[in-house]
């Protein structure tokens, strides 16, 4: 499960950063936090747009489970997968808003687990439950932004 995932790499980088500090050095630490805010509080909007709309349409949001509707607006009409957009957004607003690049580096095993574990398999189940409409969807939308 991604939320998984996402909180061992967050819960591994921070035990590293407390560990062996490895700031990001460039900037001054209140530009850094700023723009870290920022960028966490964009993943975090993005994210709950999709969420949301999958609630506000009684679709599962949890990825074992089965879908009942293809969802191709609000915030999946401009990204595939917001809601793993957003996970991805708040590491590395967290990161940057902290200064540390442990937390920086934790997004790499995240993004590799979701774009190679996870996506696939999700996008052939989408396959398999909506067919071409699935399809055109896919050809017609990024897969991240």
């Amino acid at each position: 499960m991604p939320p998984s995932v996402f909180l061992s790499c967050l819960a591994i980088s921070i035990f590293l950063e407390l560990l062996f500090p490895w700031p990001i050095i460039v900037g001054n630490e209140l530009t850094l936090f700023i723009i870290g805010i920022i960028i966490l509080a964009m993943g975090i909007t993005f994210m709950m747009w999709g969420h949301g709309r999958f609630r506000s349409l009684g679709v599962n949001v949890p990825t074992n489970m089965p879908v009942s509707r293809l969802v191709t607006d609000g915030a999946h009409k401009y990204s595939r997968n917001p809601m793993y957009i957003g996970l991805i957004s708040i590491i590395l607003g967290l990161g940057v808003a902290v200064d540390s690049v442990w937390i920086l580096i934790s997004v790499l095993p995240m993004t590799l687990y979701i774009s190679y574990y996870v996506i696939p398999k999700e996008e052939a189940y989408l396959v398999r439950t909506f067919g071409e409409d699935y399809k055109k969807y896919r050809n017609n939308v990024r897969k991240w932004l």
